[in-house]
């Protein structure tokens, strides 16, 4: 509407003005004085003045003027007209020109001209008067104001059009742009559970998650996702969730990584499997290899602790990567094979997080939906994913029968609310030799290993050998292997070889 509004102002004063000038003339009839006569006398008028009006642009009309004028005969055709106000026996006759005082030249010799012509057409033969005749009754003056281009109503149209053009538009989009953008887009397609919304680091630095990152939005967002996960599957516990989207490109491998870090953190021993084989990225970005991995394990040719490759700098989460691509993958997650390895990883792991294919795709993610506690599907919100493919990734987890734990949104809009940890940050960088600076208002600093412990503390860290053991670990500690743990328990992850 705005830029509507500029282009009728701005094409007002590009536009060079042009004034209108009007001479209005009488049809008189002659007759006598009875009533009867007078009332014929005023049909017959009615009746002429539309021929009237014809002749006032004929081309004998406009040679007349122009002999007058000097003004050209096809300019005159553009800009002399002539009308009849209704039901009555005036003639208005109208020019224009880029000159006010030519307008008003026009029009009166014009309205002269029409006068001689009706004069000589409506003479009867021999001397009598003629019936009809025709009479100025105002002279066209010379006109102040320009009659356009008017700035008042090129805005006014201006902002009807922009207007309109910008409902339309706003209709069009919401009918045929089916890109999901925002929260409220996705939620306007399912009623799931929303478990978790992550927003891309305004740095645009690493997506996977590191202990430097302790205090970031990423980071605690990831925190977040954590402990909703941990009531999505109250009755039966979760220990193992598969990780998909509906289409590629929407961050489900940065975000099984994420998940399975952070439930590191807690103290549980966590097994992340890469079981999209056909485009496996989990081994890149933890920097491990990526040769020998599931596929590996699958076909037999070794076991799955020899497999399994520890994270440097998560202690307690271990990874089992994609191993050489297959040429029959979705064969190769539906196999018994599958099942006995993923059955054994259960047994010797808290949980295991499963990153799979996306669901619209193919129908690996379909295949191992039903091999796990629950699924958790990332959607992309920044607008590269569609309602449609929204809605058919939910049926292919519905089709086969699989719990959905809920959506995690990805690239959410990051606002200022998000930012730090809870609103803050830590007050200051660690220094090089890894000792605590103090916030501001601390008369002691503490440096050294105590700083270490108490930063740890705050964090909620597990309690390292300086510290006391939380009252309980050795009886979860003892636990069978293969029962079923509530997830959030704390585990100790050092060592968490077979």
């Amino acid at each position: 509407m705005a830029v509507a509004a500029l282009a009728g102002l701005g094409s007002a004063m590009l536009t060079v003005p042009r004034y209108t000038a009007t001479a209005q003339l009488f049809v008189a009839v002659q007759g006598d004085d009875s009533v009867g006569d007078l009332n014929q006398g005023n049909a017959f008028a009615q009746g002429r003045v539309a021929s009237y009006v014809t002749l006032a642009t004929s081309h004998r009309i406009l040679d007349s003027v122009s002999q007058k004028t000097g003004v050209p005969v096809d300019t005159l055709a553009s800009s002399i007209t002539a009308s009849s106000p209704a039901k009555t026996v005036l003639i208005d006759v109208r020019a224009d020109s880029i000159n006010a005082a030519q307008s008003a030249s026009l029009a009166n010799a014009t309205a002269d001209a029409l006068v001689d012509l009706v004069v000589d057409v409506e003479a009867p033969e021999g001397d009598g008067r003629p019936i009809v005749s025709l009479k100025k009754v105002q002279d066209a003056v010379v006109p102040t104001a320009p009659f356009e281009p008017s700035a008042a109503r090129n805005l006014a149209i201006g902002i009807l059009l922009g207007l309109a053009a910008g409902i339309g538009a706003a209709l069009l989009t919401e009918r045929f742009d089916t890109r999901l953008r925002g929260r409220q887009a996705v939620e306007g397609v399912t009623a799931a559970s929303v478990l978790g919304a992550v927003s891309e680091e305004a740095s645009g630095g690493d997506l996977v998650i590191r202990p430097t990152h302790d205090y970031s939005a990423r980071h605690e967002a990831f925190r977040q996702l954590r402990t909703h996960l941990q009531f999505a599957n109250v009755d039966g516990g979760v220990r193992s969730v598969l990780v998909t989207s509906s289409i590629p490109g929407e961050g489900k491998s940065t975000t099984a990584v994420n998940l399975a870090t952070v439930l590191a953190e807690s103290g549980m021993r966590v097994l992340l499997v890469d079981a999209d084989l056909r485009r496996p990225v989990v081994a890149s970005l933890l920097g491990l290899e990526g040769s020998v991995g599931l596929t590996t394990v699958l076909t037999g040719r070794i076991p799955l602790d020899e497999a399994i490759q520890p994270v440097s700098h998560a202690p307690g989460l271990q990874v089992l990567g994609s191993g050489v691509l297959p040429p029959n993958p979705s064969e190769l997650l539906a196999s018994e094979a599958m099942e006995r390895t993923l059955a054994e990883a259960k047994a010797h792991y808290d949980i295991v997080v499963i990153d799979s294919p996306p669901l619209v795709s193919v129908s690996d993610a379909g295949a191992l939906a039903t091999l796990v506690s629950g699924t958790l599907l990332v959607a992309s919100v920044d607008g590269r994913l569609h309602r449609d493919q929204l809605r058919q990734a939910l049926q292919n987890l519905s089709f086969v029968n699989a719990k959905l734990f809920g959506l995690v949104l990805n690239r959410v809009e990051a606002s200022r609310s998000t930012s730090g940890y809870y609103g803050y940050g830590p007050s200051s960088e660690a220094g090089a030799s890894g000792a605590e600076r103090e916030p501001r208002g601390r008369k002691k600093p503490r440096r050294g290993a105590e700083a270490v412990r108490i930063g740890r503390s705050r964090r909620g860290a597990r309690p390292t050998a300086a510290t006391a053991e939380p009252p309980g670990t050795s009886e979860r500690a003892a636990a069978p292997a293969g029962s079923t743990l509530a997830l959030g328990s704390r585990r100790d992850a050092r060592g968490a070889g077979w």
